[in-house]
């Protein structure tokens, strides 16, 4: 748990002695990681379509579809996280030289979700505050783009540092290795401009 709240402000520290566990201990600690993760994206969506959830199922059934819908996020989170973007990136990294196993890119990846973690947590707290002070609705979208990007920056910082250390080379490997997650982004910018 140490390892959760040190990686935001010593991420080299946190990679250097994650390097030296095993890699059945690095997959539970990340496993651990994307399954908070994909509860609290689980829940956060549930709360932003409260309205929509609670006309379609009330009492224990709005609280058994809540708990599913948790579950199912934590369910593609793992899948997403642990297995496609791992892969990705890590096939990607053997093209640049890496010398990391598949755990130590799961790790770089799973460590550098948690700013995105407090993120959501943030959005979450700002918007119910944004709403209960009747902010501008363009002003709110404005600061809480400008906020998530900035943990989107601390996240990609953090990845990385964390392939410098775990996949053993140097910083502009590091940055290249970040291609596929850019290259996936543009696609579903593109997607999204092209269907709606």
């Amino acid at each position: 748990m140490n390892n959760i709240w040190e990686i935001l402000y010593q991420p080299l520290t946190v990679f250097k002695r994650l390097d030296e566990l095993y890699e059945e201990d690095l997959d539970v600690n990340s496993n651990f990681i994307v399954i908070i993760f994909g509860a609290i994206i689980g829940l956060y969506s549930c709360l932003m379509e409260y309205g929509a959830i609670q006309s379609m199922a009330t009492g224990v059934w709005f609280i058994v579809f809540i708990f599913f819908m948790t579950l199912i996020s934590s369910g593609i989170c793992l899948l997403l996280y642990n297995y496609v973007f791992t892969y990705l990136l890590y096939w990607f990294g053997k093209l640049l030289g890496s010398k990391g196993f598949v755990a130590d890119t799961r790790t770089s990846i799973v460590y550098s979700i948690i700013p995105g973690l407090i993120n959501l947590l943030l959005i979450g707290i700002l918007t119910f505050v944004f709403d209960s002070i009747q902010l501008n609705p363009e002003l709110q979208l404005w600061l809480l783009r400008i906020m998530s990007f900035i943990f989107w920056l601390w996240g990609m910082t953090i990845l990385v540092k964390g392939f410098m250390i775990l996949n053993k080379y140097g910083m502009v490997k590091a940055i290249l290795n970040l291609l596929p997650i850019v290259a996936v982004g543009l696609l579903y910018l593109l997607m999204k401009k092209i269907l709606l």
